[in-house]
């Protein structure tokens, strides 16, 4: 059952099954990048595409959200009200606009990982890779699915959210900062493990930050 939070301001919101149709053309744009001289003649598009609905068939997106409000911005980091401090020149740069940011998280379920594991390990490389694509791209249109909900939300209030999103693991923003995610999105309850080394299982798990702005002129917090 889906749990959202009419006020974007309070709480967690959590849904635990996201609406996303079968992302076939990022899938197949994976594919290509990771085949070398991948043909598409028809019948192996057919195939490949009866074996793309069969691993949709197993995924699970859900995810969740929360908003938090910025208590303090230096020049390369960002404290939250909550604590949590964000040690990262990218991230200052995202919010510097914001008074406040979403972070959030999906995932495809562990299903669609586990499919592609045995399909390794029996020597069906060909459904494991395929299965690989579906979950990547599964977790990404499942947080592309969040991320616009929550701006089409933001807009009743006279709020935007920034042009870009932020993950752990790009630039200056260290994978570590996962930690902060897994606690604060209560990741454990949808079935997400995390690693000594911030990796999350399952892995086809995205995490990401977006900053909260204003379109009535309100002050952003501006860097000491």
């Amino acid at each position: 059952m889906n749990k959202l939070n009419p006020n974007l301001n309070i709480g967690l919101n959590t849904i635990e099954k996201i609406p996303i149709n079968i992302p076939e053309k990022e899938i197949f744009s994976r594919l290509k990048a990771n085949i070398h001289n991948l043909k598409l003649d028809d019948d192996t598009k057919k195939r490949i595409i009866s074996k793309i609905r069969e691993g949709f068939s197993m995924c699970e997106p859900k995810g969740a959200w929360i908003r938090e409000k910025i208590s303090q911005m230096e020049d390369e980091s960002v404290t939250f009200e909550n604590g949590i401090t964000l040690k990262s020149k990218s991230i200052k740069d995202l919010l510097i606009r914001s008074n406040s940011a979403i972070f959030l998280f999906a995932t495809a379920g562990s299903k669609i990982v586990k499919a592609t594991e045995d399909s390794f390990k029996i020597g069906d490389s060909s459904s494991s890779i395929i299965y690989d694509a579906v979950g990547s791209e599964s977790a990404d249109a499942a947080i592309d699915w969040l991320h616009e909900y929550i701006r089409k939300e933001l807009r009743r209030s006279s709020e935007s959210l920034t042009r870009m999103r932020f993950s752990p693991g790009y630039g200056d923003f260290l994978l570590e900062n996962q930690k902060y995610f897994f606690d604060l999105l209560n990741m454990k309850d949808f079935g997400v493990s995390i690693n000594e080394k911030y990796i999350f299982s399952p892995e086809k798990t995205v995490t990401a930050i977006i900053g909260i702005e204003s379109n009535v002129g309100a002050d952003s917090i501006r860097p000491k």
